[in-house]
């Protein structure tokens, strides 16, 4: 028969043995198996006493209890009600073997941890539990339960009682630890070292002023102790190369004729002498209407112009 069972701390049995006429029956330290959905695991060490030995933390909710032992009314198992399950905290103790185990399996690695595996499982553990039955009022009906799990809060268990060996649940973290992780970044180097090249260094410049002449120093130096020429830099080659083009478009243009509009001649032609020719041809035009003096002022005023404009 499997009946629900109720606490020892539930106020109903308070009642019934303050009232003191119900039939009960008790039983203590009754051997079982308790069914544990364990929540939580996780390492603890013990203090020094002890050389920091670890141990594992275990923590749930009892769902279940199964007696090793025939109980009175035919009761076989007490599972608890939905919302209703006693915590229960636990402590696991390695024993040497599996200490080492654990060491041989990356203990004293920095990715070492519990597996998520021992947790969310239901768990069997031995334990003794307290019994108060009371008898029915009728045949047909189920008889009352109240059950306490004993040292349900501080239970210790190893190997040896329980029939875990737990260390074997952990994966061996050593050999995760010996696989390189491969690192994209590229290596460092050291500002000190010669495979820095900057793209826009100087080459001789920076073979001179650098160390002057010392370990790092860059300048070339022949078998007879003559200073060999230092290679171009890459911003020294760009130049020249614009320099050259520059010097070639020069030489197609023609003198007084082509100019190129970026440059301080091309301003010149392009923007100041129109507006200085209309300004006067607007004063010439103003001199003819005032005689001749006007006229020779504008004819003056014309060579002058034409002087002026002249930017041969």
């Amino acid at each position: 028969m499997k009946i629900a069972p109720l606490k020892l701390t539930d106020p109903w049995l308070h009642r019934l043995a303050r009232d003191g006429e119900a039939d009960t029956e008790t039983l203590s330290a009754v051997p079982c198996e308790i069914s544990v959905r364990m929540e939580t695991v996780s390492v603890l060490h013990h203090g020094i006493d002890q050389n920091h030995r670890p141990y594992l933390h275990l923590s749930g909710q009892i769902v279940q209890i199964q007696p090793d032992v025939a109980l009175p009314y035919g009761i076989t198992a007490l599972p608890f009600r939905s919302g209703s399950e006693p915590t229960f905290d636990a402590f696991y103790e390695f024993d040497t073997e599996q200490l080492l185990e654990l060491v041989r399996k990356g203990y004293f690695g920095s990715r070492f941890q519990v597996p998520e595996s021992m947790t969310g499982l239901v768990w069997e553990l031995p334990a003794e539990v307290d019994f108060l039955l009371v008898a029915p009022e009728r045949m047909q009906q189920p008889p009352l339960a109240f059950v306490g799990v004993r040292n349900q809060n501080n239970t210790e268990f190893d190997e040896g009682n329980s029939g875990y060996t737990l260390a074997e649940y952990f994966p061996d973290y050593s050999v995760e630890d010996s696989v390189p992780v491969a690192d994209d970044r590229r290596p460092a180097v050291s500002q000190r070292s010669d495979q820095i090249e900057d793209l826009f260094a100087d080459e001789e410049f920076d073979a001179v002023h650098r160390g002057h002449g010392g370990p790092s120093a860059r300048v070339p130096v022949s078998v007879g102790g003559a200073r060999e020429e230092v290679p171009q830099g890459v911003f020294d080659r760009v130049l020249q190369g614009v320099e050259t083009e520059r010097r070639a478009a020069e030489s197609t243009m023609r003198p007084g004729v082509d100019y190129a509009e970026d440059t301080p001649e091309g301003l010149l032609r392009s923007r100041i002498q129109p507006g200085v020719a209309a300004a006067l041809s607007d004063a010439a035009a103003r001199g003819s209407g005032s005689g001749g003096r006007g006229a020779e002022s504008a004819n003056g005023g014309d060579t002058d112009a034409g002087d002026f404009l002249d930017l041969d």
